[in-house]
């Protein structure tokens, strides 16, 4: 079971189902959005038709999974999982990432000095290259930012060019 579909069973099960409509508005946004840029009616989309759904037109290759060169409606749920995932599990590292800046943190400052950064050994061992305003010691935002800016780097290196904070379906109707 996926960590998705257990976390529907667990919100249905203790009664939170609150998600639900949300998520079945999402659905209903996708479909309709999808059949009218479905223009010849045959439940896909060529490269044509995508267009008129931008981030969906953007993506096609890598919504392709079956390299029809059309996309269908399941085509492009499985990838709006798939970038959900992704999301949660950059969520969940993020949060991580802050209780252990926390911990770290000593003197509760809000920074980390040298010694403080001993319990962090990634921010230990790039101390001088987050310390972007040479002060002696790394702040939340200056991790941040360095976290990011090689975040970029990986995508890069991989060939994923963009970025994904640039690339958010708001409204969730794949444009």
């Amino acid at each position: 079971m996926s960590i998705r579909s257990l976390g529907f069973v667990l919100a249905a099960g203790l009664g939170l189902s609150a998600a639900a409509p949300a998520l079945a508005m999402h659905h209903e946004k996708m479909e309709a959005a999808f059949k009218a840029a479905d223009k010849d009616g045959d439940g896909t989309l060529d490269r044509e038709e995508a267009k008129a759904m931008p981030r969906i037109a953007k993506h096609f290759d890598r919504i392709d999974a079956d390299k029809s060169g059309t996309l269908s409606l399941d085509e492009i749920g499985a990838a709006a999982d798939r970038g959900r995932k992704t999301h949660d599990k950059m969520k969940e590292g993020h949060e991580k990432g802050k209780a252990h800046f926390t911990a770290a943190d000593k003197d509760n400052d809000g920074s980390l000095d040298r010694e403080e950064a001993k319990a962090m050994p990634h921010v230990a061992k790039h101390f001088d290259r987050i310390d972007a305003d040479k002060s002696g010691t790394v702040t939340a935002e200056e991790l941040r930012a360095f976290m990011k800016q090689h975040m970029k780097k990986h995508r890069r290196d991989r060939g994923d060019r963009e970025d994904r904070d640039t690339d958010r379906d708001d409204d969730k109707d794949g444009r």
